[in-house]
């Protein structure tokens, strides 16, 4: 934790202009087709991002609760001045991927872009998506990772030293990861090679679970009531910084 929370502190200041070209060539084309996806997932959703870093999300967010997580203070800091600009409705918390500080099955809907290549440990922390994330949600990966050719994955592991240096590792198998983590993979969008993908995800319901018989039954609406209340603190088993 502490060595990336070093790392992204250091280059908070920096990290928007380093990544801009890729911006403008790609990244937001991709990050609008994520928000596509999940503005289709219904009402008054309380959503997760992990990994938020300086906000370059926060243009395409929905008309949903969100809260967005990251290791990196300074990172975060950036995200809270863009928001002034666009006003969404959001939680700032910093936290690590791998111990998110959030209870059980707490979200609608769990979402990352470009942040498991570069947490420490990938599996524990993809371990930590799917545990606050709510049996029969989805989870959205928008990812880079090891090329499927292998003729050119030699190249990924020679380079990946260099690129540490920065943030991110290029040769992980995040597909495999987020398997190995317990969600089913629904669907993979490769959107350049088999380098970058959004993967579409969830946590598949327990036939024997009570909230998987509580679903399949017809019920009528219950106090009729279309709001509802979401409130950081019952989501949090400790107090953390909000911004």
């Amino acid at each position: 934790m502490k060595r990336d929370m070093k790392r992204y502190n250091r280059v908070a200041r920096f990290y928007d202009m380093v990544e801009s070209l890729m911006e403008l060539t790609n990244f937001r084309r991709w990050r609008r087709t994520l928000f596509n996806f999940i503005e289709k997932e219904g009402e008054n959703l309380l959503v997760l991002e992990i990994g938020a870093g300086t906000g370059k999300n926060l243009p395409f967010y929905p008309d949903f609760s969100f809260v967005a997580v990251d290791i990196s203070e300074k990172m975060l800091k950036r995200a809270v001045e863009k928001n002034k600009r666009y006003g969404k409705r959001v939680d700032f918390v910093i936290g690590d991927a791998e111990k998110l500080p959030f209870r059980d099955e707490a979200f609608d809907v769990v979402f990352s872009t470009f942040v498991f290549c570069s947490v420490d440990n990938p599996v524990n922390g993809l371990k930590e998506a799917y545990r606050v994330l709510k049996k029969g949600g989805k989870a959205y990966f928008l990812e880079h990772m090891l090329p499927e050719n292998r003729v050119i994955q030699p190249f990924f592991h020679l380079l990946n030293p260099l690129t540490r240096l920065f943030g991110p590792e290029i040769n992980r198998r995040t597909d495999e990861n987020i398997k190995k983590a317990g969600f089913r993979i629904l669907k993979q969008y490769f959107l350049l090679g088999s380098v970058f993908r959004l993967i579409v995800a969830d946590k598949a319901f327990d036939s024997g679970d009570k909230t998987f018989h509580q679903l399949m039954k017809h019920s009528e609406p219950s106090d009729g009531s279309e709001s509802r209340r979401f409130d950081l603190q019952h989501l949090l088993p400790l107090r953390l910084t909000v911004f």
